[in-house]
């Protein structure tokens, strides 16, 4: 999920993005939001913000009103604020002062919300401020107050002025809205005491610099009963060596892979990343250098309890086995999808290991090899999105080698045919489909899941509507050379977060027993290799088999959208997608031919029914 600065013109907001990443990270990912994409239909921010920071006045007062009637979070500062009876539709705040006794104040914006059964009218203030000192949690801490915007309303204080025991800061009664008087720059403490008031969870030691995460090595394993290959893996880049030698390194364009082979310490360890001693020291300080450990056996249970911690690789292991039991083999010259395993707690990106950007180590990693990681500091999405990595959260990348025969028009259904595998695996989870029916796709690579919506009233009688909410998604890297298509799939699947994240767990209305990221994780793999094998049987079919099932999966069927990629624009029906290329295929509502759209350079707004060219940002 998002944290939102807005707007990003304003001189703070860079450094108020640094500060909130220190704190926040890897929970939620803060971001720029500039006035334009406020707005703009092609960028549904309010889908992905668990909260939304403004330090002036919204250029769209409309936008921000919907997104706290969905449930939105907002944080802001520099204003004061009144309270007002909610009555009537939305209107400007102009035609409703002169009755509330606020009056227009010279060099101030007003912005109307609702707040459970009441009305605030948050004011903002261009005005300059005073230095002034806020008690916030028995701390003392000075800050720049704006006194001629007070917070005058009942609700829980955040922090008051030393001076005057006035409210600093305050948490309207739905616990939604957080308003400070004071500006930027704005002390640590201040800005954690608000966050943790709007519900955002994170460690309360991360807003000290030293204890930022930072990228742990990673470990190269296979799986038990078929060691070998991890030997597999290490000849093929390395050649044949010494396995007691000392790290060997692997040089490419970009980065410089270090290969250690340890010998484990007594399993009593007590530092926090154990890890880190089986490295020389300082080793970590070059972000160019990748660490990989080689261990000469598989992990016990008490390597596990110590250097991966957050992950038991023979957990993942077992339940590869599990959900294998019956499939037929594959082609003995190489090892099955799951079978080896890069892992690391803490990784930049679980792309990163089998980035183009390292043409030498990407074409002679072998395949099939799966990277798979806890924590992401820098997760990847679709066009240049951003994927964060909370607890809970399961983000690996497969490396696969298609091989020369496969048709280049049959690479764009590998994105499909992974959907479809998470898909599966979560029926394969879920046998009894309490949850597994309320997982769907999103044209052309997310991953929703069906929830039970934020706008419905909790008394209503009538049947609740869904809400769809993004829980994961897929990215597809294909390299060529030499003929040869090397591929590697991306996903992130949110599998135990808990809320403002949507997840697999809150689907079900009781707990899933054996919902793990090991067991989704081999779930989804097992679940790829079944269809890819089938996929490559019949390819000259294309997608023809899988159609049914992937239309059964989406949630777009007859669905009615605008092309805004049109001059005019024109009204479409969603028919499918096209089983030879893979492109969205829609029907003129007034009649005509079909118009057929690519997954790639195309943004999708599900919620306002639009399609658009997608910009950058």
């Amino acid at each position: 999920m998002n944290v939102l600065v807005y707007p990003s013109i304003h001189p703070a907001a860079p450094s108020l993005v640094q500060t909130l990443a220190s704190i926040l990270t890897p929970h939620y990912l803060p971001q720029l939001l500039t006035p334009s994409q406020l707005s703009v239909q092609e960028y549904p921010w309010h889908t992905s913000c668990a909260l939304l920071l403004l330090l002036s006045p919204p250029t769209d007062h409309e936008a921000i009103r919907k997104y706290i009637e969905s449930g939105g979070r907002i944080l802001a500062f520099g204003v004061g604020v009144r309270k007002g009876t909610l009555f009537g539709p939305s209107h400007d705040f102009g035609s409703l002062s002169a009755g509330l006794g606020l009056g227009m104040v010279k060099d101030t914006t007003i912005l109307r919300v609702a707040d459970g059964n009441a009305s605030l009218y948050i004011s903002f203030s261009t005005t300059t401020g005073t230095s002034a000192d806020v008690l916030i949690n028995d701390a003392v801490v000075s800050v720049s107050r704006l006194p001629t915007c007070p917070l005058d309303l009942e609700a829980h204080i955040l922090g008051r002025y030393v001076e005057e025991n006035t409210p600093a800061g305050i948490l309207s009664q739905s616990g939604l809205i957080a308003m400070w008087n004071c500006t930027p720059p704005l002390p640590n403490i201040l800005l954690s005491r608000s966050l943790s008031a709007l519900g955002l969870r994170f460690s309360s030691q991360r807003a000290d610099p030293s204890l930022e995460p930072h990228i742990l090595p990673q470990f190269l394993l296979a799986r038990p009963d078929s060691w070998q290959v991890q030997h597999r893996v290490v000849e093929a880049l390395l050649g044949h060596l010494n396995l007691g030698s000392a790290p060997f390194v692997f040089e490419d364009a970009n980065d410089n892979f270090h290969f250690h082979f340890p010998s484990f310490p007594p399993a009593d360890r007590t530092t926090d990343h154990p890890i880190l001693e089986l490295i020389p020291p300082n080793s970590l300080s070059n972000p160019k250098v990748k660490h990989v450990h080689v261990p000469s056996k598989p992990l016990t249970s008490e390597d596990e309890r110590i250097y991966t911690p957050q992950f038991s690789p023979s957990a993942f292991f077992r339940a590869i086995d599990e959900f294998r039991s019956g499939m037929e083999g594959t082609n003995q010259d190489s090892w099955r999808i799951g079978e080896a395993l890069i892992y690391g707690e803490v990784v930049s990106s679980t792309q990163t290991m089998f980035d183009n950007r390292n043409p030498s180590f990407l074409r002679a990693l072998p395949s099939p090899i799966v990277s798979l990681a806890t924590v992401q500091l820098a997760g990847r999405g679709r066009g240049g999105n951003a994927w964060l990595s909370p607890a809970g959260c399961l983000q690996m990348s497969l490396k696969i080698l298609p091989g020369p025969t496969i048709l280049p028009s049959n690479l764009v259904f590998i994105q499909y045919l992974y959907a479809l595998a998470i898909i599966d695996a979560c029926h394969v989870l879920n046998p009894t489909s309490e949850w597994a029916h309320k997982v769907r796709l999103k044209w052309p690579n997310d991953i929703y899941g069906l929830f039970p919506s934020s706008k419905n009233s909790p008394t209503s009688n009538s049947k609740s509507t869904p809400e769809p909410r993004k829980i994961g998604g897929v990215l597809v890297n294909t390299s060529f050379g030499g003929g040869m298509a090397d591929v590697v799939i991306g996903s992130g699947l949110n599998v135990l977060n808990a809320p403002p994240i949507a997840s697999l767990a809150q689907l079900a209305s009781t707990p899933t027993p054996g919902l793990s990221v090991e067991r989704v994780a081999a779930a989804v793999l097992t679940s790829f290799e079944r269809i890819w094998c089938s996929f490559l049987q019949n390819e000259e079919q294309g997608f023809h088999p899988f159609m049914d099932q992937y239309l059964r999966s989406w949630l777009h069927s007859d669905q009615l959208v605008t092309l805004t990629n049109r001059t005019p624009h024109r009204s479409v029906r969603i028919v499918g997608i096209t089983p030879d290329h893979g492109l969205l295929r829609t029907v003129p509502m007034g009649g005509g031919e079909f118009i057929d759209l690519q997954p790639d350079g195309n943004s999708f707004d599900m919620m306002k029914g639009l399609i658009s060219t997608k910009k950058g940002r």
